[in-house]
C-alpha cells in the first residue's frame, strides 16, 4: 500500500483507534451525557478531533526537525490541519461565552465567571509546567546556571498561564519548544475574558449585537490592508476575527435569524464539499476566504451537524472532554520520544516507521491526558464550581 509522511490516512486510521480505546469499559464515566448546561453536544465531540488536527501538525514538524534539521512539514493538508483546528478553538470560545451573555441580556456575575475560568485553566496548564521544569533541571542535571533571582523571574513568566512570553529556563535553549509553544492561543484566551465585560453592553439585544459585531469584522478587514500579513499585528486581526465569526454564528443562533433545517446528511456533506474547498484552495494566505468557510463550517456544526453521527459518538465526546490536555501536554510527549535516539533512527527508516511511532505517541497522549483529566483537572473545576456558587449566594 502506498503511504508516505504526509498521507492523510493514516491519521485516520489513528483517530479511529483512539476512538476504540475510549469505547473500553475502563472510561465509561469519563463523559457525563446528562449534564446539559451549557452543553453543545457537537462541538463536545468536535474538540478531540481539532486536538489531534493540532497534534497531527506538529508530528509532520518533528519529523522533519529530526530528518533535515527544521521545523517544517511536508504537507500543505497537515499545515493547514493545526491552522484551521486553533482558529476553530477560537470560535468555540467566543461561541460559547458570547451565547451566555445574550441569554443573560449582558448580565454575568463576573467574579464567579473568572473563578471558573481560572480553575479550568490553571491546574493542567500548572501541570505542564511542572514537566517541563523537571525535564529543564534533568538536562541542565540539576545546577542553577542562572541567578537565582533570573531563575525565578523565568519560573514565574512560564506559571502566568499563558499570558506572558515564554523564557529560556537556565540556560536550555529553546525551552518552549518542550510544549510546541502552543501556550499563545492561551494569551488570546484570556484577552478575550478581560474584554467580556467591557462587551457585555452589545449583547443586551439583537440590533446592538449584531451593529458590533458587523462594525468589529468590518474593523479587522479594513485594518488587515494596513498590516504585515506575517506580523504579530496581523495574528491579532486573524484571532480578532475569529472571535467575531463565533459572536456572529451565536447572534444568529440564539435569535433564530437562520434557521438550518436540512437533514444532517446535507449539513455533512455540506461540510465535507467546504473542507475540500479549502485543501484545494491553498488558502493558507488567504486568511478572510479561509475564516469565512470556517465560520459556515461552524454554523453547519452549532446547528446540529454531527458530521454522519462521528461528533455525537461517546467517544468523541469522552474525547473532547480531555482536549484540553490532549493539546496542552502534546509537547512534553513529543520530546520525551523523540529523545531517543533509537526513535529518531527508527522513523527516518521511511513512513510507516514514523505514523507507527506517531500512533503510540497520540496513545501515549489521550491516556495522559484521561489522567490527568480524573486526577486533577475535573476536581479543580469542581473546586471552581463550588466557589462560583459560594460567591453568587455570599
Amino acid at each position: 500500500m502506498n503511504i508516505t509522511y504526509s498521507t492523510l490516512w493514516p491519521s485516520a486510521l489513528i483517530m479511529a483507534i483512539l476512538l476504540t480505546i475510549l469505547t473500553l469499559p475502563v472510561f465509561k464515566g469519563l463523559y457525563d451525557s446528562d449534564d446539559t448546561r451549557n452543553r453543545v453536544h457537537t462541538i463536545d465531540g468536535l474538540r478531540g478531533f481539532l486536538a489531534f488536527g493540532v497534534v497531527f501538525s506538529h508530528g509532520q514538524c518533528f519529523y522533519n526537525i529530526t530528518a533535515i534539521g527544521q521545523c517544517t512539514s511536508n504537507s500543505a493538508f497537515y499545515s493547514l490541519l493545526g491552522t484551521i483546528a486553533v482558529r476553530l478553538f477560537f470560535m468555540i470560545t467566543a461561541y460559547l461565552f458570547w451565547s451566555q451573555l445574550l441569554y443573560r441580556q449582558g448580565q454575568m456575575q463576573w467574579q464567579s465567571f473568572y473563578i471558573k475560568r481560572f480553575f479550568r485553566i490553571a491546574p493542567v496548564y500548572w501541570f505542564m509546567c511542572l514537566c517541563v521544569f523537571l525535564i529543564v533541571m534533568i538536562e541542565t542535571q540539576w545546577t542553577l546556571r542562572v541567578s537565582f533571582f533570573e531563575f525565578c523571574k523565568q519560573i514565574g513568566a512560564w506559571l502566568a498561564l499563558g499570558i506572558l512570553s515564554l523564557p529560556d529556563i537556565n540556560t536550555r535553549l529553546y525551552t518552549g519548544m518542550l510544549v510546541v509553544m502552543v501556550t499563545w492561543t492561551l494569551r488570546y484566551e484570556w484577552l478575550f475574558y478581560v474584554l467580556l465585560p467591557c462587551i457585555s453592553f452589545f449583547a443586551v439585544h439583537k440590533k446592538r449585537a449584531l451593529w458590533f459585531i458587523s462594525a468589529g469584522l468590518w474593523g479587522v478587514f479594513i485594518g488587515s490592508w494596513f498590516v504585515d500579513p506575517h506580523s504579530i499585528t496581523s495574528q491579532f486581526f486573524s484571532v480578532l476575527f475569529m472571535f467575531l465569526v463565533g459572536m456572529l454564528c451565536a447572534t444568529l443562533q440564539y435569535y433564530q435569524m437562520i434557521n438550518l433545517k436540512w437533514h444532517n446528511w446535507v449539513k455533512s456533506v455540506l461540510i465535507i464539499t467546504a473542507i475540500m474547498i479549502i485543501c484545494a484552495g491553498d488558502l493558507y494566505d488567504k486568511m478572510y476566504i479561509l475564516n469565512s468557510i470556517l465560520g459556515f463550517i461552524f454554523y453547519l456544526i452549532i446547528s446540529g451537524c454531527s458530521l454522519f453521527g462521528v461528533l455525537t459518538l461517546k467517544s468523541s465526546q469522552k474525547m473532547g472532554e480531555v482536549s484540553y490536555g490532549i493539546y496542552l501536554l502534546q509537547g512534553i510527549i513529543f520530546n520525551i520520544v523523540y529523545s531517543q535516539q533509537v526513535v529518531k533512527q527508527y522513523v527516518i527508516q521511511g513512513p510507516w516507521h514514523f505514523w507507527y511511532v506517531m500512533m503510540g505517541i497520540c496513545v501515549g497522549l489521550l491516556l495522559l491526558a484521561i489522567i490527568v483529566h480524573v486526577i486533577l483537572e475535573k476536581p479543580a473545576i469542581r473546586i471552581g464550581q463550588y466557589l462560583s456558587l459560594k460567591i453568587k449566594n455570599y
